[in-house]
Order: structure tokens, then sequence, then C-alpha cells
């Protein structure tokens, strides 16, 4: 025989229900991270389980956009942001799901890379991840001419 639904078991489900859907549509930090190498910069702004990447330089803003949506404990992404000298980036996605849009792929183009086939370490790559924190470290490893700045909200959830 199911158990009986008393009074003060409906309080404390709907307290639960209230609780875990206040905290799954909290958004969490805002972010945005400039990557510079040279005269080019790709930007990328992180916002409610969802990150964008944007070119930007003098002559070409509007070089279409590139996101990952994530969620849950165990989601996320990787990759690599390859510049080249003629002013094209390559972001190569490791883990996640990257799509893209309205891209000019003469200066802004999405590719692949696994784990045995990962760039070199070079002065015009460097390495993104979810995680900016381990994204810096990993970074101030490496032989990097590209320049980074990282604004952070520090106010976690509200």
């Amino acid at each position: 025989m199911p158990p009986r639904l008393t009074k003060l078991n409906l309080i404390n489900k709907f307290f639960l229900f209230l609780i875990i859907f206040v905290l799954s549509s909290c958004c969490g930090l805002h972010t945005e991270v400039d990557y510079k190498y040279e005269d080019v910069i790709i930007k990328r702004v992180d916002v409610c389980g969802k990150t964008t990447f944007h070119y930007q330089n003098k002559l070409n803003d509007k070089a279409g956009i590139i996101w990952v949506n994530y969620s849950g404990i165990n989601d996320g992404f990787s990759g690599y942001l390859v510049f080249k000298e003629n002013g094209k980036v390559e972001l190569l996605a490791g883990d996640g799901y990257f799509q893209s849009a309205n891209l000019d792929t003469t200066v802004f183009s999405l590719g692949e890379t696994v784990a045995y086939d990962r760039p070199k370490d070079t002065s015009n790559i460097c390495v993104i991840n979810l995680a900016t924190r381990y994204e810096q470290e990993f970074n101030s490893k490496r032989k990097s001419r590209i320049e980074f700045n990282y604004q952070i909200d520090e106010n976690e959830w509200w």
C-alpha cells in the first residue's frame, strides 16, 4: 500500500521542488575573455551555460560566431585557438558540441582535434577551456605570444 501524503509531506516536496527550480534557473558567473594576437582579438563571453567566440579586428568584426552549450556536472568544453599570420583564426574543438553561424571562413573557422593529434606548443596557439582557472594555468606554461584579458564576475549566483 502506498504511503499516505500528509500535509507535511506535500509542503516538504513543494520546498524541495522550489529549491531545485531556483538553483537550476541561476546563471552563475559571467565571464569575458579577450585573446589577442597581433591585431586580431577573439572575444569569449560565458553566460548561462553558453560560451560564444567572436572574431574582431580593425577590418572585420562581423566574421560570424562560434558557440558551445553545456549543462550539468560532467559537461563543458575544451579546445585550441590557432592564430595564423594572415589574420585568420581557427578554433579547434576538442571536447564539447561547438556550432557556428555566419562564419567568414577566410578569417574565422571551426575545426576539430583529438587528443593524439593536438597542436604543438607554439607562440600562436592557446588552450580554451570552460574552467578558466585551468585555462589560465595551462596557458601560462606555454610559449605563447597571445595576450589574455580575463574579466570574471566574482559574484556567484547573484
